[in-house]
């Protein structure tokens, strides 16, 4: 079983030079807590996460801030033929919830998260 089998081709992404505060209302109105961000041309340049979130409200950061101030920049992916178990591995490994899945020109064509792992594993229906 690949990625391709239990990703979510629904994403939920700002602009890199967004405002955080743009990028807090897109997680809470799709129910999220991560949004992808992209750049001009429409590729994966980082995440914000609820973690990134935190800290800037912490550091002080005014909500019209740029997004890409406080977003992860080193963002691990997967490509849809990665196998499930390496996928939920990986992300067991490095403390994340969720990874972006690339195609094969770095584009951005889903998302999965451990819950799909889970889910799929388990014999589960996802939530897509």
């Amino acid at each position: 079983m690949s990625v391709a089998d239990a990703m979510s081709r629904w994403v939920v992404a700002v602009r890199s030079g967004d405002s955080i505060r743009e990028a807090a209302k897109a997680m809470h109105e799709a129910g999220v807590g991560s949004v992808m961000v992209l750049d001009e041309a429409g590729r994966l340049v980082g995440v914000f996460t609820e973690r990134d979130l935190v800290r800037a409200v912490a550091e002080g950061a005014p909500l019209d801030a740029p997004v890409d101030e406080y977003m992860t920049r080193e963002v691990a992916s997967v490509r849809p033929g990665t196998p499930i178990l390496e996928a939920g591995d990986l992300m067991i490994r490095l403390g994340v919830r969720h990874l972006p899945v690339l195609d094969d020109d770095g584009r951005l064509v889903g998302v999965i998260s451990l819950r799909d792992v889970c889910q799929r594993l388990l014999g589960e229906p996802s939530g897509d």
